[in-house]
């Protein structure tokens, strides 16, 4: 019955409005991070109502989605993009492997952030600059790269940021609208603000969180509004440090915002409780969509009563864009790739920090900069200390390529604090300094391959060791080596640590000597050893990678720093020649002539949910005509682990038959 009566009043203003002007109507969609996804439910429903819209106002998420709307694209596409993006890396700086060097993507899984360092300052003040933001919305907004009068759009739009500097509302009406989107939703600390002359422009929210006073001032008769802002706090809400955060975000993004509610002829207020600006989660995006569409539904009856005072006519949505449309001719924004500088050496001085904790070494510091020196020659510098049980500071100065090769010359200072394990039982501790000259007159770089061929100097200074009751170690002693070196490195990997095509190659040989020719008064040592896997897909979300990897030493008088371990997750993870065994945690030495197998089963739950099952066989020996006996060493591993967006967090359980005991293993950030 009250459907039928709002049916028959909407006619009957319907019929008495024929004779009229159309008038005005407005759409405003407020801030609030994730929780803004549900404007794109609220504009669905008024398109399902037959109301058309001429004004879109926004702030912050707000203005992404209106400024999307406003150049034509159907709400069933934003729709499909919000569910479809990925938002942890499209929140970030990080670059698509794809656009990458081998180096850069080994950098790019090493540090959690980087960052270019300004000389004018213009691009600080927030943790992400948001480039991979201003990528998509370049690409979005193909054909619309121009400054131009947002009254020229398809639909009329605006949008708010604010001046930090003078603490004043600034108003999108003209001028570039990717960069007027990427302003609006600076959030302060979060993104770098925007420059624009003597302006400093931060997130619209601080200043106009819903501009539906804006939405009058460009002529608007009717405004329909969707508001995502969080309800207020009571007392009893506020008990903790987050809290109070929230509530002063709160308080400023209130400002005039009661007042500009009442404006509203239809005001939608989403339910958001338990979702935050950061929920970005596939089930948040879904349920925020969902919330839309329900309070969406409960206005229904007032959107049918607008629609028949407006006069809807059945082509009013017409022509709208269900896909990104293709770039000019100039080729702008033909594709999108979240890319960082390339090349060998940046032309601005480059930070990164990354940071990591495991369950064998405990927390760790990484940091690099590389910096770009001006001469006649092109040289670069690059400065590395990490921090933790293993502390390692080195420097480098590459000559930039002028042809096919980047000489480097390198100096690495190296303190170890490493506990050697016999079958699963702690031999002895042994503390040792470690410096290492390094040049590589030939280091050849394309995209996924890298050549290196060179000499190096280690010297090694053991100032410590720890035995337990009744074992026998190597004598260590001080000793300097000089080797002759080439290493190989192929990798096609789709991703760094959960690839689901691809290969990854490495391939090493050195030459090491005590005098320059050979060592201990005999031939030199031969060292060779490589790692292969391949990554094969054989369902939807499992991926088998089996792999072969081992190392030969051909001699039968090895110095310790240089005989064969085993152990860890990783190669060279805590030595330079380890080497991983599934269920074998802590590093273990083993025989000279070393080759493994391992298949590794990988199948993905969730979007960056992992399950993991590892199984490994090795033979050793140390005469290479028994090395082909039957293997006696077996491993198994389960795990689970989540990529984020500072390195994976992995939770792994193993068994070896060498040990015969149950190893547990927990890592949280990028190995380094």
């Amino acid at each position: 019955m009250k459907k039928l009566l709002c049916i028959l009043i909407a006619v009957a203003i319907g019929m008495g409005a024929t004779a009229q002007q159309r008038p005005t109507v407005a759409v405003v969609l407020s801030g609030g991070g994730a929780k803004g996804v549900a404007h794109i439910s609220a504009l669905k429903a008024i398109e399902d109502a037959g109301i058309p819209i001429d004004i879109v106002c926004g702030t912050s998420i707000g203005s992404l989605i209106g400024a999307l709307y406003s150049i034509g694209y159907s709400t069933d596409f934003l729709d499909s993009l919000v569910r479809a993006q990925d938002w942890t890396a499209l929140l970030s700086d990080r670059a698509d492997p794809s656009s990458l060097s081998l180096q850069q993507r080994r950098e790019q899984n090493t540090y959690a952030l980087i960052r270019g360092i300004s000389p004018e300052r213009k691009d600080q003040g927030g943790l992400i600059r948001g480039r991979n933001l201003m990528a998509l919305f370049r690409k979005l907004c193909t054909g619309y790269l121009d400054s131009i009068s947002f009254d020229s759009l398809p639909i009329r739009f605006a949008c708010v940021a604010t001046d930090i500097v003078t603490n004043t509302e600034v108003d999108f009406r003209s001028g570039y609208l990717t960069q007027a989107m990427r302003a609006s939703m600076a959030i302060p600390g979060v993104f770098t603000p925007i420059r624009m002359g003597d302006s400093i422009l931060v997130d619209g929210g601080l200043s106009n969180n819903y501009p539906a006073d804006i939405a009058r001032r460009m002529g608007a008769d009717i405004i329909i509004g969707v508001s995502v802002q969080d309800a207020k706090l009571k007392p009893d809400n506020i008990t903790g440090a987050v809290d109070v955060m929230n509530q002063l975000i709160d308080i400023n993004c209130r400002n005039k915002f009661e007042e500009n509610l009442k404006l509203s002829d239809v005001l939608m207020q989403v339910d958001v409780s338990g979702y935050s600006a950061a929920s970005f989660t596939h089930s948040a995006v879904d349920t925020l969509l969902r919330r839309g569409a329900e309070e969406a539904a409960r206005h229904r009856d007032e959107l049918l009563i607008l629609s028949a005072r407006i006069q809807y006519t059945p082509d009013v949505f017409a022509n709208r864009r269900t896909s990104i449309p293709d770039s000019g001719a100039d080729g702008t924004a033909t594709r999108y790739r979240r890319a960082i500088p390339t090349g060998h050496i940046s032309a601005i001085p480059i930070a990164s920090v990354g940071f990591r904790f495991d369950s064998e070494e405990s927390g760790a510091l990484q940091m690099n900069i590389k910096l770009p020196i001006y001469s006649r020659l092109p040289l670069g510098l690059s400065g590395t200390l990490r921090l933790g049980r293993r502390l390692v500071a080195g420097a480098e100065v590459t000559l930039l390529p002028r042809s096919f090769t980047s000489p480097t010359l390198g100096y690495t200072y190296s303190r170890h604090d490493i506990d050697i394990y016999t079958e699963g039982l702690r031999t002895y501790n042994t503390k040792y300094r470690r410096h290492t000259v390094d040049f590589s007159p030939f280091n050849f770089k394309v995209k996924n391959f890298t050549l290196k061929a060179g000499a190096r100097w280690d010297y090694y200074n053991y100032y410590g060791r720890l035995l337990s009751a009744g074992n026998e170690v190597p004598e260590l002693t001080d000793d300097h080596y000089f080797a002759y070196f080439a290493d190989a490195d192929v990798n096609t990997e789709d991703h760094w640590y959960f690839p689901q095509h691809g290969t990854r190659l490495h391939a090493s040989y050195a030459y090491r000597t005590d005098n320059l020719l050979g060592y201990n008064g005999g031939v030199g040592i031969n060292d060779v050893s490589a790692h292969w896997r391949v990554n094969a897909t054989i369902a939807q979300r499992l991926t088998l990678q089996p792999m072969i990897y081992g190392r030969i030493v051909m001699t039968d008088d090895i110095p310790p720093a240089y005989l064969n371990a085993i152990g860890s997750e990783w190669f060279g993870h805590q030595l330079e020649q380890q080497m991983p065994f599934a269920g074998i945690g802590n590093v273990e030495y083993i025989e000279r002539h070393f080759i493994a197998l391992q298949l590794q089963a990988q199948y993905r739950i969730l979007k960056n949910h992992y399950l993991l099952l590892r199984l490994a066989t090795a033979i050793h020996s140390n005469q290479l005509e028994q090395l082909f006996n039957l293997p006696d060493i077996y491993g198994a591993q389960i795990g689970y682990s989540y990529n984020t967006l500072f390195g994976p967090i992995d939770l792994r359980l193993g068994y070896s038959n060498r040990t015969d005991k149950l190893y547990l293993y927990i890592n949280i950030g990028h190995c380094f």
